[in-house]
């Protein structure tokens, strides 16, 4: 049985896929990003007393640290924000803020867990990317742009630390329906100046919206047997993917588009 550390379990994927790992025996520390979501997390593992659930927020170093000093067997890197919006308008920050949280925070809190890995002679990362790393969302680009950069992370440091015994995988989600995706679609008008688009514009991002959530899977089971599958193999593949029917499908979007 391992030690897992996962990242932003709040709830949706990381959440279901946590309570599989604890629920097989292994020691799974579910940590949150905010204090105030630690009480209703802890209520998800009522039938095991093998999760161990903290915050940690990943921005932030003290609590990265306090991480790092987990006896972590497997780091699942799973914490993610999004934005939304047209690329000629929004502020550049926003973008910078996402890609602050989704790819340099999620690096900082790996290098030194690799480093105890390293130490005790092995380990296994697993980093939890998206369809949206392969297949552009207009209007979500913020976040796609993040998950496009992580697949260049994984497959550098997968090879950069293959020789040291620690395996990196990437977990790439489908379209599933935990709430993050809509979150992410409203926060756009945050900022958005309506008045400024015309209506054809504005529908045209609604149809985008439409086309996403449509495709949506109403039970995280499948992506969730996977990060379990990935956590406990062998010899792990570089990467999981579900649900298998979007990823399928995923070269003939890419080509229209």
């Amino acid at each position: 049985m391992a030690n897992i550390l996962i990242t932003g379990c709040r709830g949706g994927i990381a959440l279901d896929a946590a309570r599989r790992l604890a629920q097989r025996g292994h020691t799974v520390y579910a940590t949150v990003h905010k204090e105030e979501s630690i009480v209703a997390t802890k209520a998800a593992f009522s039938k095991t007393d093998r999760a161990i659930v903290q915050k940690l927020d990943i921005l932030n170093s003290q609590d990265r640290q306090t991480a790092a000093d987990l006896p972590v067997d497997v780091l699942i890197n799973n914490a993610a924000i999004g934005d939304s919006g047209p690329l000629a308008d929004i502020d550049v920050a926003r973008i910078q803020r996402t890609f602050e949280t989704n790819l340099f925070a999620t690096l900082a809190l790996t290098q030194p867990i690799i480093k105890r890995m390293t130490d005790k002679g092995g380990g296994r990362v697993l980093f939890i990317g998206s369809i949206a790393g392969h297949i552009p969302m207009p209007f979500l680009a913020p976040y796609n742009m993040t998950k496009f950069a992580l697949e260049g992370l994984v497959y550098a440091l997968r090879q950069e630390v293959k020789p040291l015994g620690i395996d990196v995988v990437m977990v790439n989600p489908g379209g599933y329906h935990t709430g993050f995706n809509q979150k992410n679609m409203t926060n756009k008008y945050t900022w958005m100046n309506l008045k400024h688009y015309s209506q054809t514009y504005l529908d045209r991002i609604k149809k985008e919206e439409r086309s996403l959530t449509m495709a949506e899977l109403k039970s995280t089971r499948s992506i969730a047997k996977r990060i379990v599958a990935a956590c406990e193999a062998t010899h792990p593949k570089k990467r999981y993917v579900a649900p298998l029917w979007q990823w399928l499908g995923a070269p003939i979007v890419r080509w229209i588009k």
